[in-house]
């Protein structure tokens, strides 16, 4: 990816070298310039700060410790990319810092403390209101800073502090949404009122709501299901903005032969976005899913929005493996092309798969894998209940 100037003065006069080329290199991941996933390119990057590729590397190096960065031997340093498993790991720790902190914080916060938070919390609001992204995500990073200090835990606050960096690469993995920024800048709010009142359940409900809330939202679009709530959830008490809901036309048809090459390439997606292990390449894929059809009687249906093709089922019916004396739906696939995994158009797309196919009473299974937690978090929200877990054990 080519990295265009944008003005900002990258002399390294002045600053001890090593200093400034990870600072700048760090900019330039955080600002979006490089995007999770992108490779850094040494050379364009020495040529950018006008020094040696030698100081690039040693940045490098720096960046990888700090989570911005992921080094692979023999191709070069990316910009890191998480895996749901990695994302949902993330927001696991965060809500143990933070709560912790919360709690310590309703006991220990001077005025100044609260200060500091309501600062960030009005930039926050600024932020929603001029839909601004970066600044969201900067003023996010103060608030939660500032929570984190007022709990007066140093070892808390840094080990947050880092954790803040690799949020800002999560949410850099994401489409912005504006119903998203007024949510979290209301939830901060929240947060705020329960504080100042110096509750500490409300502080934590307050909390926790926020956090587990934008973790399902981001793990639903990392999904390959789509988003199934167009924000996150409020706290209790707070009026959040209305989920948003996809309301145009979603049209189901069969597919045809020439729409293998299409549904192969949308299957590797699946398959990457699920954190799936499958190796097959596109090529194969695509005779698999002639097989699927020709030798083993699977249905593949497509979802379209006027003529664009936006994601595909695949399923078909067989004995219930619970009574013999009735037949189910097994839907082995499901995909939603991600930049319609907004507004709920990942349900939507389903219950028009159910109401063109299935039967009225039909019960319909699925299999979600450990590596896909926003698969769950979604099949749940559709109306979906667990029933069973699938084990392996691989003999050495």
């Amino acid at each position: 990816m080519k990295i265009e100037g944008k003005g900002t003065d990258l002399s390294v006069k002045r600053r001890p070298l090593a200093e400034t080329v990870r600072e700048q290199i760090s900019n330039i991941i955080l600002n979006g310039e490089l995007k999770p996933g992108d490779k850094l390119n040494e050379m364009e990057i020495a040529g950018r700060l006008e020094v040696s590729r030698g100081p690039v590397r040693e940045a490098a190096r720096q960046l990888e410790e700090m989570g911005l960065l992921e080094t692979h031997a023999f191709r070069g340093s990316y910009v890191k990319k998480f895996s749901q498993r990695e994302v949902a790991d993330i927001y696991s720790l965060r809500e143990i810092l933070e709560s912790t902190a919360a709690l310590e914080a309703v006991r220990l916060a001077t005025p100044s403390d609260l200060n500091a938070i309501e600062v960030a919390m009005r930039d926050t609001e600024t932020a929603a209101l001029s839909n601004s992204r970066s600044r969201m995500m900067e003023s996010d990073a103060a608030f939660h800073t500032a929570l984190c200090r007022a709990g007066k835990n140093d070892r808390i606050t840094e080990t947050f502090k880092r954790l803040a960096t690799e949020l800002r690469l999560v949410h850099l993995m994401m489409s912005p949404n504006p119903e998203q920024l007024r949510a979290a800048a209301l939830d901060h709010a929240a947060i705020l009122r329960a504080l100042r009142s110096r509750n500490a359940q409300h502080v934590v409900d307050a909390l926790r709501s926020h956090i587990t809330g934008e973790r399902d939202v981001v793990l639903q679009y990392l999904a390959p299901h789509g988003s199934n709530t167009g924000s996150s959830v409020s706290p209790r008490g707070v009026d959040g903005p209305q989920e948003t809901r996809f309301t145009g036309k979603i049209i189901i048809s069969r597919h045809s032969a020439k729409d293998y090459p299409l549904l192969a390439r949308m299957n590797r997606e699946l398959a990457d976005d699920e954190g799936h292990r499958n190796p097959m390449t596109v090529a194969q894929m695509e005779e698999r899913f002639r097989h699927f059809v020709n030798k083993e009687g699977w249905s593949v249906d497509l979802f379209k929005v006027g003529d664009e093709i936006v994601g595909y089922a695949t399923h078909r019916r067989d004995n219930d493996p619970t009574n013999p004396n009735r037949q189910c739906v097994f839907l082995k696939q499901f995909y939603i092309v991600r930049h319609y995994r907004r507004d709920n158009f990942g349900k939507a797309a389903f219950d028009a798969l159910a109401a063109a196919r299935f039967q009225e009473g039909e019960r319909v299974v699925l299999e979600v894998i450990e590596n896909n937690p926003g698969g769950r978090v979604f099949w749940m929200r559709v109306g979906f209940t667990p029933y069973s877990s699938m084990l392996e054990y691989i003999h050495q």
